[in-house]
């Protein structure tokens, strides 16, 4: 997976924007390209997930971007009895706990555009 692009907010109906630099604190958005199929059958590879940077913290089951030790990834983060449990969509027998101040959580994933040959 490659580091999350900083995108700056999406204008509202007739609000003219301020510049934003693409790489600015203040973006809400983020998009994450796919690069691998550990998250196969919801996410393949080539597919662009949203990212909403704003939801930095556990809200609920979700998938999520997240950093653990360094490494950026996208799991889905559930509770469990015993706190937080991380795995991949596509390996959900690979889940493992993780404290939660050793997770960190960079923003949920929203939608994905996908593109899938017929």
């Amino acid at each position: 997976m490659s580091y999350i692009v900083h995108q700056p907010l999406p204008a509202a109906i007739r609000v003219v924007p301020n510049p934003v630099p693409d790489f600015s604190d203040t973006a809400r958005w983020a998009q994450v390209l796919v690069q691998d199929n550990l998250n196969a059958p919801r996410f393949q590879q080539g597919d662009v997930l949203h990212v909403d940077l704003a939801r930095d913290r556990f809200c609920g089951d979700s998938h999520y971007v997240i950093e653990i030790g360094g490494q950026q990834m996208v799991r889905i983060v559930q509770a469990r009895p015993g706190g937080l449990w991380v795995f991949p969509v596509g390996h959900p027998g690979t889940a493992y706990s993780v404290p939660r101040e050793l997770l960190t959580v960079l923003g949920e994933v929203m939608y994905a555009t996908t593109t899938r040959r017929v």
